[in-house]
């Protein structure tokens, strides 16, 4: 064991396969995939799951045999050619393992002149095989002998994979942000030589005369498989600038600390209505095309910016009503046409709860039980958060949601 073959060339082959196994997608497939899920996808394939022995759950099996001690000075003086065949024992110990059973054959970069000897049986189907470590000797022989041979092959195997899971680690630790950049090169190279930005954004220019305004202070607190390629082919679609979706959010979070400062004001409006003043100090921002609004309503609540009847960016306003009001919100939200990059907002209005605090906490909470939840990017701030997910039927259409939660509560007995 340990010494068939060298594990740092071993790893160094893995990390150099990386760009083949990006350049082997298909350019459709690799446009049509979030840049997330392809790394996933090649990052899993690459990963070394190194060794872990369970002594614990070792097993031993025993056996009477004759074995040969023609071998054996002491047994055999005149040094006779033999077979010369005695009672005996025979002990196999059974040990447990999970990780790449070709870790067994490969040396680490810290070895020893000696080497473990052992049985390796590959893994089944639960991914656990065994390591048998096998002892004869006559019956006669002390049974210390066989306790020392067991101690001093497990002595061996316990460095040799100390030794590699260190080397192994640091591989694994390195194999994410590798691949990610040659994912995000090759993205780069594709949009480049379709002479296109990485998407074809939607006109929208800032409007020179709105009012600007400091940011709020704000108070900190394993992969599946690649979707197919589309049918039709990848096609670049429309959406809208992470500059353009942030300005967005600073002006929604302005109005919100807004709310907040004078809640008795703002408290006495309806969803509807907050959803209007919102969506008015929007559009003073920024200027559409020709038919003038870049925000538009849809439905009571809602405010978007679409192109060719999809939305590129969605908002949804809510009065706080509970758990299932909020997830009901973020199935209609998903619900809606998107762009394959489409950015999103949730906005909820706490007017009728005195515990604001625990609203804060159920928040997270509730988003990431729901189905469609893909990852939980960052918590932005008290009472705001950055989640990604997947549209209602196509799970490589992501869609990029800020939650904000504003206190507007106010007791009018007071």
């Amino acid at each position: 064991m340990f010494w068939d073959g060298d594990l740092s060339a071993t790893l160094d082959n893995h990390t150099k396969s990386a760009k083949d196994k990006v350049d082997a997608i298909h350019q459709d497939q690799f446009l049509a995939t979030p840049i997330d899920d392809l790394v996933a996808h090649i990052v899993n394939d690459l990963y070394v799951t190194p060794l872990e022995l369970y002594e614990d759950r070792a097993e031993m099996d025993q056996q009477e045999v004759r074995v040969d001690v023609s071998h054996n000075g002491n047994r055999n003086p005149f040094g006779d050619s033999g077979p010369i065949m005695i009672p005996g024992i025979k002990v196999t110990i059974s040990i447990p393992y999970t990780g790449d059973p070709s870790l067994w054959k490969l040396k680490p970069n810290q070895w020893r002149s000696t080497i473990p000897h052992g049985d390796i049986r590959s893994p089944n189907r639960d991914g656990v095989g065994y390591l048998d470590i096998v002892i004869q000797q006559p019956a006669d022989d002390p049974q210390q002998q066989i306790k020392a041979h067991i101690d001093d092959v497990l002595d061996g195997v316990r460095f040799y994979i100390n030794g590699q899971s260190s080397q192994i680690e640091g591989h694994n630790q390195a194999l994410e942000v590798n691949v990610r950049r040659l994912v995000e090169a090759r993205r780069e190279r594709l949009n480049k030589h379709d002479g296109l930005a990485d998407f074809l954004n939607i006109s929208m220019k800032r409007n020179n005369s709105a009012p600007s305004f400091k940011p709020i202070d704000i108070k900190k607190k394993l992969v599946k498989p690649l979707p197919p390629s589309p049918q039709s082919g990848y096609a670049s679609e429309p959406g809208i600038t992470v500059e353009d979706y942030e300005h967005i959010l600073s002006v929604i979070r302005h109005e919100g600390a807004t709310f907040e400062a004078t809640p008795k004001t703002y408290a006495v409006h309806d969803e509807e209505e907050l959803r209007d003043i919102i969506l008015a100090h929007l559009n003073g921002h920024y200027k559409g095309a020709a038919s003038g609004e870049a925000f538009r309503k849809l439905g009571k609540t809602d405010i978007k910016i679409e192109s060719d009847n999809r939305a590129a960016f969605i908002a949804e306003c809510k009065v706080w009503r509970g758990a299932s009001e909020l997830s009901k919100a973020i199935d209609q939200l998903l619900g809606y046409l998107t762009w394959r990059d489409c950015k999103a907002s949730v906005i909820i209005f706490n007017k009728h709860n005195k515990k604001f605090t625990e609203l804060l906490e159920k928040t997270p909470e509730i988003l990431k039980s729901h189905p469609r939840f893909k990852k939980h990017v960052k918590d932005v701030g008290e009472g705001e958060w950055h989640f990604e997910f997947m549209s209602k039927d196509d799970d490589s259409r992501l869609i990029q949601l800020r939650v904000y939660v504003f206190d507007i509560y106010h007791d009018s007995n007071a």
